[in-house]
């Protein structure tokens, strides 16, 4: 059985055409005001850099979004190129939003809380999750 793209809920994967995954990541900048701006634009050349991008992305299972670091044999897992495939073909930025990581920590709470009723045993249910999400969504600033 050969490769074959994820499967999606309609629409043919593709740029603009069907989104079945998201690119995400770790950023880096440097601020124009850094007191050592060399040396941080060093650090992220080396950081980005193809040798530095298949050791961290080894270490951690994950595709590198350096494309010439991807075709390192040790991305060739079928696994890793599926992941691969589909943020090339069907993935796509998350909006950039003022209130992210108000978002996360809200979001990121309720999940917590619907983990440790779980893990102690009590029902979690498609209401218990809609309430915690509905109580989330409260806690955001309104637009």
């Amino acid at each position: 059985m050969g490769r074959r793209p994820a499967p999606v809920p309609s629409g043919k994967p593709g740029q603009g055409k069907q989104t079945n995954s998201m690119v995400a990541g770790i950023n880096l900048a440097v601020f124009k005001n850094t007191k050592n701006r060399d040396g941080a634009l060093k650090f992220v050349k080396y950081l980005t850099s193809d040798e530095e991008q298949i050791a961290l992305n080894k270490a951690y299972g994950s595709v590198p979004p350096v494309k010439s670091a991807q075709q390192d044999a040790a991305f060739a897992d079928p696994s890793l190129t599926v992941i691969r495939d589909t943020l090339s073909t069907s993935a796509a930025a998350l909006p950039q939003v003022p209130e992210e990581s108000q978002f996360e920590t809200v979001v990121g709470t309720a999940v917590k809380e619907l983990f440790a009723d779980a893990a102690a045993g009590r029902p979690v249910t498609t209401e218990s999750v809609r309430a915690k999400l509905e109580k989330a969504q409260q806690q955001m600033p309104k637009k």
